[in-house]
């Protein structure tokens, strides 16, 4: 089942460049997941309260032109039938005014009982709710980021109430804004970028102190996100 919806994005979406920020497109792509979700009668809030829900585990975020300000978007979204047990694809097309893409991306998602830590069965109820769709925007998904053996800068941030969701941890979106902190100012400014890989690991909690460590690489830049100075929390490339 596809899902779509009209989005007049507000003006702290819009960024230096007089472009719609990364930050904002996943945030929209996020927020699209929701309602289509609701529209299913898929509770996620009342997920977490019973402590088995949805979790994100990666995004795979392909850029091919970013809108302009205060233009409209289309946004399309569906599950894709390509499953195993325990995980799932979430696809996300994203169009401007004109319908010609903008953003081709796809979310790994997973059903975890929050109390174990661990994956569970996705179930034939919840197949029937989504009507997983065979179509894909992305033919060739890069999964896994390789952890940088050494980093080039770090900067500790500790984490706000602001930062917590529903779950209790950092929300998934929020893992880019704090590696967005130690791109070069001309890149975060511009945001010239044909791709955004995530891996998450670990999630950060209230008052951790997170640190944020950027590696160049051939293609651009991973930032690795750790908290206790040592573990792996998140993993995000910027491919320029």
């Amino acid at each position: 089942m596809f899902f779509q919806h009209n989005v007049k994005p507000l003006a702290d979406t819009w960024g230096i460049s007089g472009k719609i920020t990364i930050n904002a497109i996943l945030n929209l792509l996020d927020d699209i997941a929701m309602q289509h979700a609701a529209s299913t009668g898929d509770d996620v809030l009342a997920r977490s309260q019973n402590a088995v829900n949805w979790i994100m585990t990666g995004w795979d975020i392909r850029i091919l032109h970013l809108p302009k300000n205060n233009e409209g978007i289309k946004i399309k979204t569906w599950v894709n039938s390509k499953l195993s047990i325990s995980s799932s694809i979430r696809e996300f097309l994203l169009m401007d005014a004109n319908d010609s893409d903008c953003v081709h991306a796809q979310a790994y998602i997973s059903i975890f009982d929050l109390n174990k830590n661990r994956p569970v069965r996705i179930t034939d109820e919840d197949l029937a709710r989504y009507q997983p769709e065979a179509a894909t925007v992305i033919t060739d998904p890069i999964k896994r980021i390789s952890t940088p053996t050494s980093y080039c800068f770090e900067k500790n941030m500790v984490i706000r109430r602001s930062d917590i969701d529903f779950n209790g941890h950092v929300h998934n979106t929020n893992y880019l804004t704090l590696a967005m902190e130690v791109l070069p100012e001309k890149l975060y400014n511009e945001q010239n970028l044909q791709a955004i890989r995530i891996n998450y690991k670990k999630p950060l909690l209230l008052d951790d102190v997170a640190t944020i460590r950027l590696a160049t690489t051939e293609q651009g830049y991973v930032v690795g996100i750790y908290k206790s100075g040592s573990q792996l929390c998140a993993l995000i490339e910027f491919v320029v």
